[in-house]
């Protein structure tokens, strides 16, 4: 299957699952391929896990950061309100 075809079913899979209340085996089985558990690393003096999910058909999908996300907001544009 090509890498689109794969995002295509990923997509397709998640949006039969818009309100998930509890995480199930059958759920997590079904979009999930498998979680790497890096060794133990002390960041600011805690102790952290950093771990990397590969979910089936797409791989790792790289969220942004804490610090990415307010950068992004601060770019985006306001919109504007109109009163009525």
């Amino acid at each position: 299957m090509t890498k689109t075809a794969n995002v295509s079913a990923f997509i397709d899979k998640v949006k039969r699952y818009t309100e998930i209340k509890e995480h199930t085996p059958v759920i997590v089985n079904e979009f999930i391929d498998y979680i790497m558990v890096s060794k133990k690393q002390v960041i600011d003096g805690k102790t952290v896990y950093p771990i990397d999910i590969f979910y089936n058909g797409v791989g790792i999908i790289n969220a942004p950061s804490a610090e990415e996300y307010e950068e992004m907001f601060k770019e985006r544009p306001r919109p504007l309100h109109f009163l009525m």
